[in-house]
């Protein structure tokens, strides 16, 4: 049984992201982590077959009474620099509804982070693929990288 943790904040694409590996890999398990909080605290687990990664994500969950969460733009990058000093090499796809990603102070479109991410940041990223709600498009990037896991 494969082992997914899915690093997403926004309820309608993570049931989009979910549907569609319950399709690919039905045999998985996918744990969410709505929060950077979260997430690092999944991370603690056993490694994961897969990690799904958004960029965007806000710094802890929301509680009644407790504030609100900061948003991350950059978050994301956070959850890969853990594993990096946990020393873990699980295999990571970002997905981002942004056209481009932030590295270091420096943009890259979403083509050309997973590169950037692996140099800079020593991190397994097999790919950065850009999310839409209303469209398909990123299913067959998806479904090539997962594929390669």
């Amino acid at each position: 049984m494969r082992k997914i943790l899915l690093v997403e904040d926004d309820g309608f694409k993570a049931k989009s992201l979910i549907d569609f590996l319950g399709v690919e890999w039905p045999d998985a398990t996918v744990i969410t982590a709505p929060s950077l909080v979260d997430a690092v605290e999944a991370l603690y687990e056993p490694i994961y077959d897969l990690i799904l990664v958004d960029m965007a994500i806000p710094s802890h969950p929301a509680i009644l009474g407790g504030g609100s969460p900061m948003s991350l733009l950059t978050g994301g990058l956070e959850v890969l620099l853990e594993l990096r000093s946990m020393e873990r090499n699980d295999p990571c796809i970002v997905i981002t509804q942004y056209p481009e990603i932030e590295i270091s102070g420096t943009f890259f479109s979403v083509h050309d982070a997973a590169l950037k991410i692996r140099d800079r940041l020593e991190c397994n990223v097999l790919g950065c693929i850009k999310y839409s709600e209303g469209s398909s498009e990123w299913k067959l990037p998806l479904k090539t990288l997962l594929e390669e896991v």
